[in-house]
């Protein structure tokens, strides 16, 4: 697993059981098409496989198979997922996925790491896939969702590790997708440049022109593109799942509708309440602004958005501002000369 990864506290178990939502209380639920007479054990089989796999992963690795690792830490990354889905459909506070989040991207590492010793394997036959294809139904389902759910619960700065992730086999086979790479741009750094279609086409293609026209223009855009959004989703896997009973069915939500919104700060007001849209989540992810178009200034020059700001002339120089403050200098006695103020990527604790 990659150094960087910081190792998460053990999840409190019987907290996160407790989040089971009630029969009452699910009737309050966002998506309709998601039934109670599924949910409670849905929830049971993603919290219990996610709380086995994890319990018992330090107790089996050195004995086990390098498939067995792969396959039994990539279900857990799966169902974390799924989890997510089902409870924001369901009605859970956001708050209570985005303190998951952190344990999914950690979960993806180690899956990424297991995966990797198999594709070293003699099991693998010398074939190296990828940890998460983009160019099969494994984006919706895994790169997607990781990438909009990390981006809406306020954890932008580790985009970097996301896509560290995603690269895996992807890169060496030149596979990059453009909406994924139009999401990331402002906190992962040398990827130009950016491509300029979608692995999976249908329907995120269409979100693309969002980026380049004019920012009057773009309500307009997401509106119409949520609008078609079902339909032009007719290849993906969670297409119809809500018929037959609806078991394997986790709500329908254009999370990277989401995401766009929330990342060029388009007013949703003419399309919050449309179907597909999680405007919830949009919510909540405003309070972790996306960088000003100015990221970078001089002492002496006025903040252009309030948030935490760093030099790198001190460690110790990270610090909020408000819009209008003046940028310090805080270079004397250095050899540094003038100070630049860089924003933190990292909003959620100052950095």
């Amino acid at each position: 697993m990659s150094d960087i990864m910081k190792k998460l506290p053990i999840p409190d178990w019987p907290h996160w059981f407790r989040w089971k939502i009630s029969e009452a209380d699910f009737e309050l639920r966002r998506e309709r098409y998601v039934l109670y007479k599924n949910y409670p054990e849905r929830f049971d089989d993603f919290m219990g496989r996610m709380h086995m796999i994890t319990t018992d992963l330090p107790k089996h690795r050195e004995r086990s198979k390098p498939g067995g690792l792969m396959t039994s830490t990539r279900r857990r990354l799966w169902d974390t997922l799924n989890w997510t889905s089902l409870q924001y459909s369901a009605g859970a506070p956001v708050e209570q996925l985005a303190e998951v989040w952190p344990y999914t991207l950690e979960w993806a590492e180690e899956y990424g790491h297991f995966d990797a010793l198999f594709d070293q394997s003699p099991e693998a036959g010398n074939y190296m896939a990828p940890h998460a294809a983009l160019r099969t139904e494994e984006y919706w389902i895994v790169a997607l969702r990781l990438t909009c759910f990390g981006l809406l619960s306020g954890y932008a700065h580790t985009m970097p590790r996301v896509m560290a992730f995603l690269d895996y086999a992807n890169e060496l086979m030149g596979i990059r997708d453009g909406l994924l790479e139009h999401l990331v741009r402002p906190f992962v750094t040398d990827r130009d440049p950016l491509p300029d279609s979608c692995t999976r086409h249908l329907p995120y293609r269409k979100l693309l022109k969002v980026f380049s026209t004019a920012p009057s223009k773009r309500p307009e855009l997401l509106e119409t593109y949520l609008d078609e959004w079902y339909h032009a989703s007719r290849r993906e896997p969670y297409i119809n799942r809500h018929e037959e009973g609806g078991y394997l069915h986790y709500g329908y939500w254009s999370w990277e509708a989401a995401a766009v919104t929330w990342l060029l700060r388009i007013d949703d007001s003419s399309y919050r309440d449309m179907q597909f849209y999680p405007k919830d989540w949009v919510d909540y992810a405003r309070q972790y602004l996306p960088p000003p178009i100015e990221s970078i200034l001089h002492s002496g020059q006025a903040c252009p958005q309030s948030g935490w700001w760093w030099s790198d002339v001190r460690h110790d120089s990270l610090r909020r501002f408000e819009a209008g403050d003046i940028f310090p200098d805080i270079a004397s006695g250095t050899a540094r000369g003038i100070t630049v103020w860089r924003w933190s990527l990292d909003q959620r604790q100052g950095g």
